[in-house]
């Protein structure tokens, strides 16, 4: 309309009637919706309708009341986002965004798309707009504090114990308009929209220019916010507007989004529908570290969508945070009584292995939070303590557990430390009782600085020759289940077929050690697919030592059933057992008798 100089009248008054504007004295006075059949008969009868039909429609109608509503342009007050929007896009560079693509994409195009701001509101709640006008409304004062209000009231006492400015306390406050205090002038009626003071966060909620102004300007802009991803458009943008237009420049340099996070069938969480989760009881079933790391580690962290289950947060507690105290139980069971940590010097293939994998690990860690990429460091957590427990400890239960070399659990005491460290703005409740228990000297997990990454304990190399070798692994467990053959049962032999170098012996030995095989033939071929073959001919060597492992088993069973401690000495009796056996079935079980019996049971030595 403005485009073609059509005037912009408003025939409509606030209760819906035609106004005097009108110029016809039998519409004036009408109500809206009354007058409408008149006003199509004068058009048609004008030549000016082409068409004239009733259909049904969905239309505006009063929540409490029920009464129709009109549309109808309203005066409003707005922010000039024209004249800002170069300076919006540039100021826009300066701010790192999480995902990336919003900062180009959703925020920006926000921007080159945005409207004028519509900063004012009829309504009597709210923040009043602290314009003051005349009739003529060719005069205005806008007032910047209590202090100018002070200082421009008509009458002073009217202000002087001003605490609470509030529409109730400030409409009916005049104030003169001029410097010569010769016009008066009342409030407009408008309030602010609330965008106005939520996107002045930053600074209102510091009381900043009236007072803090030396902790508003270290502090300004933020390094970060996080927020669900709809506040692009909306507080984010608020905020970066008016930080623009009043500082000329972003109000904070980090933005985190985060996803929606849904009901279990993908539909949205509704009160009405109550399809959704107690969150609460979430937290008694499955814990608050479970919540945060399946939260954290999922794409809602990425500004994805999640359908919230609860079995999977208790997925994470199950097979990620039990699992991780289970290695950690391990560590305080069998630590040796008068060993002190030590920085670690391990020649342990495993030992040296954890701790590239530790490092390596640390260095992804930081560049993910430096980066705000929550879902990655969540990832990385649950990543290193499936290779901490199905890997390492696996490898290296009984080693540690026999072996009193310091170096091994100096290595052992290092990673769980430094991954304590990097998994606790995460897992902060978990991390915190494992560090205090290796610790306790110290006052919190979370008082400690965020570990730098110890280049001497990375090797890429021995990495790479450690991951040559778990698929084969995978593949040599998959064939025993397939052939019904249990892990204590050793067998002869597996080969490999791989494009892969053979790795050094002390990484085939971790595979025979793994796979409980005599023997490992690794084959390196050009092009070759990667293969891996199981010999699972039994000789009667190998049945032997397969019916011993099982026995020693049995009575470590036996000896946590009946709480007799692992180093109590204790006699044996069973069935039967392979005597080429018996000295490792005494040395590994601590028994100092095997006695014939009908049943297998154990007896504590007097």
């Amino acid at each position: 309309m403005q485009a073609h100089d059509v005037p912009l009248y408003d025939y409509i008054t606030e209760e819906g009637k035609l106004d005097e504007t009108i110029q016809n004295d039998e519409w004036v006075g009408k109500f809206l919706w009354k007058i409408s059949p008149a006003i199509d008969d004068e058009l048609e009868s004008r030549g000016l309708v082409y068409k004239r039909e009733k259909y049904t429609h969905s239309i505006p109608v009063c929540y409490r009341c029920g009464t129709r509503l009109y549309y109808a342009p309203l005066p409003a007050w707005f922010i000039d986002v024209q004249n800002l929007k170069d300076e919006l896009l540039a100021e826009n560079e300066k701010i790192n965004w999480y995902p990336e693509h919003l900062k180009h994409g959703r925020f920006a195009k926000g921007i080159q798309s945005a409207p004028d701001w519509n900063i004012s509101r009829s309504r009597y709640w709210g923040t009043p707009m602290p314009v003051w006008t005349d009739e003529s409304g060719q005069h205005m004062r806008i007032i910047g504090s209590v202090a100018e209000l002070k200082e421009w009231a008509v009458n002073p006492e009217q202000v002087e114990n001003l605490t609470d400015i509030h529409r109730e306390f400030v409409d009916d406050i005049a104030i003169w308009l001029d410097d010569e205090r010769t016009i008066q002038g009342t409030r407009i009626p408008e309030v602010f929209d609330v965008w106005v003071e939520s996107g002045s966060m930053p600074y209102a909620s510091r009381h900043y220019p009236f007072e803090n102004e030396e902790k508003f300007r270290a502090a300004y802009p933020a390094e970060f916010v996080s927020e669900y991803i709809n506040q692009t458009r909306a507080w984010f943008y608020t905020m970066h507007v008016l930080s623009v237009g009043i500082f000329g420049q972003p109000a904070v340099t980090n933005i985190h989004n985060t996803g929606v996070i849904l009901a279990a069938d993908g539909s949205k969480m509704s009160k009405s529908k109550k399809n959704y989760s107690d969150p609460m009881t979430v937290l008694d079933q499955s814990g608050a570290d479970a919540l945060r790391l399946y939260l954290m580690s999922s794409p809602v962290a990425k500004a994805e969508n999640l359908a919230f289950k609860d079995e999977d947060v208790e997925m994470i507690r199950k097979r990620i945070l039990n699992i991780w105290w289970n290695v950690f139980s391990f560590y305080q069971l069998y630590k040796p009584a008068s060993w002190q940590p030590q920085q670690p010097d391990s020649d342990n293939v495993m030992d040296q292995w954890i701790l590239a994998l530790l490092e390596g690990t640390k260095r992804e860690m930081t560049d993910a939070m430096d980066n705000y990429d929550i879902t990655t460091a969540g990832r990385l957590i649950i990543e290193f303590v499936d290779e901490l427990s199905t890997w390492y400890l696996r490898q290296s239960r009984e080693r540690l557990r026999d072996d009193a070399n310091e170096q091994s659990w100096n290595t052992f005491h290092y990673v769980l430390k430094q991954f304590a460290l990097i998994a606790a703005p995460i897992v902060p409740f978990i991390t915190e009782a494992m560090y205090l228990h290796l610790h306790p000297e110290q006052d919190s997990v979370h008082l400690e600085l965020w570990p730098t990454v110890n280049e001497e304990f990375l090797n890429e190399v021995l990495l790479e020759e450690m991951a040559s070798v778990r698929k084969p692994v995978e593949q040599g467990h998959a064939a025993r289940r397939e052939s019904g053959i249990k892990v204590r049962q050793p067998l002869a032999s597996i080969r490999i077929v791989s494009a892969s170098e053979q790795p050094r012996a002390e990484i085939l030995s971790v595979v025979e050690q793994e796979l409980n095989v005599k023997r490992v033939e690794w084959t390196q071929e050009e092009n070759a697919d990667l293969s891996a073959e199981l010999d699972t001919v039994l000789t009667p060597d190998l049945e032997a030592e397969g019916e011993a492992r099982e026995l020693i088993r049995s009575i470590q069973r036996l000896r946590k059933e009946q709480n007799v401690d692992l180093d109590a000495t204790i006699i044996v009796t069973a069935p039967s057992w392979p005597s080429d056996f018996e000295a490792e079935i005494k040395e590994k079980t601590k028994a100092v008798q095997l006695a014939e019996g009908d049943t297998l049971s154990i007896s504590l030595v007097e």
